[in-house]
């Protein structure tokens, strides 16, 4: 019987024992953070098309050549009415085309200081068409989502930028 229960008792403490090892395992590395200067990337090639005209594609040398219009310590973004010229005119608007035929339409802004279509390029290196505010370009959504039932970025966008067609007339 008292052996009995010493068996009883070491099978409890290995079962209590195993719990730490098993969560040992699961801890993962916490992910490493981005680079302090975020580099376009080199194989950067976003084809280009006006009115269904094929124009010179995007790549990383012409949009390090260009300035960003929009710059923070961690992010820069280009206007596309600077990339693209053509989409500087009343009633024009660019579909920014990804990966699986997703897609967003971006207009031109109809006044001045009205959203404007950039490509945005992040802490991560990634390469973003979306639209900004140009009175405040990257506003602050860390830590002001979840449990506060914040929405966080509802902007729609694109990622990875595959393809830009501006359409001019309609």
């Amino acid at each position: 019987m008292v052996r009995l229960a010493w068996i009883a008792l070491g099978l409890v403490l290995t079962a209590a024992c195993s719990r730490a090892e098993n969560e040992a395992g699961v801890k993962r590395t916490p992910v490493v953070p981005p680079p302090a200067e975020v580099a376009i990337p080199t194989d950067l090639r976003i084809a280009i098309s006006v009115d269904g005209a094929a124009r010179p594609a995007l790549d990383a040398a012409a949009l390090a050549a260009r300035p960003p219009d929009f710059v923070d310590a961690d992010r820069r973004a280009w206007r596309l009415t600077g990339l693209v010229p053509e989409l500087d005119q009343a009633g024009a608007s660019i579909e920014a085309r990804g990966n699986g035929g997703v897609s967003v339409r971006l207009d031109r802004p109809a006044l001045p200081g009205g959203l404007e279509p950039v490509l945005f390029l992040t802490r991560r290196g990634d390469l973003v068409a979306t639209m900004l505010d140009p009175a405040q370009p990257f506003p602050e959504y860390h830590g002001q989502g979840g449990r506060l039932r914040r929405p966080g970025d509802t902007m729609p966008h694109v990622s990875p930028v595959l393809e830009l067609a501006v359409v001019t007339k309609r």
